[in-house]
């Protein structure tokens, strides 16, 4: 009898075991999430290495400056590296973004993050005068180091941009 109530008590507790697992995979994924704060786009360029996780003009994967929007306006914007690309996530939300999508779902970005182009992270609302930032997550895969970074930029003032990434796992 003894041994019996010895196992139900331990079946009883396995659920509770196994919750506290799930919450300690949670904290860590939301661990390796490094928040950035660019420098003012106004005072030149701004290159960043998400292998790094620092500011590197020399090997960079993503760049971000003043571009010519013509009539002799400028407007900020984001580029990659011609050595990443790029996959966007609009479906989920940055947090429950775990594994990298498969390598055939990335294409090269060729500017689409700047101004005007299909992705872009920041857009100037010609009404309003203001500049918003994308609700998109940005998947990107640097072909050179074979690492896939999400990427979800939060918040333009003033020509500084936070954003948060981490580097996502490998199928």
């Amino acid at each position: 009898m003894k041994q019996r109530l010895i196992g139900v008590s331990m079946l009883m507790m396995l659920p509770f075991i196994a919750c506290e697992d799930n919450k300690a995979n949670e904290n860590e994924k939301s661990a390796n999430i490094i928040e950035i704060t660019t420098d003012n786009v106004n005072d030149g360029p701004y290159y960043f290495n998400f292998s790094d996780g620092a500011i590197n003009s020399t090997n960079w994967h993503l760049s971000y400056q003043n571009l010519d929007a013509g009539g002799g306006n400028y407007m900020p914007s984001f580029l990659l590296n011609n050595t990443v690309m790029l996959n966007v996530d609009e479906a989920s939300t940055f947090e429950d973004i775990s594994q990298s999508p498969e390598t055939n779902l990335f294409a090269p970005s060729n500017g689409k993050l700047g101004y005007g182009g299909d992705n872009e992270v920041l857009i100037y609302d010609m009404q309003s005068h203001k500049i918003s930032v994308s609700d998109s997550n940005y998947i990107i895969y640097d072909t050179v180091s074979h690492k896939v970074f999400k990427i979800r930029f939060d918040e333009y003032s003033s020509g500084v941009v936070i954003f948060r990434f981490a580097e996502l796992a490998s199928n």
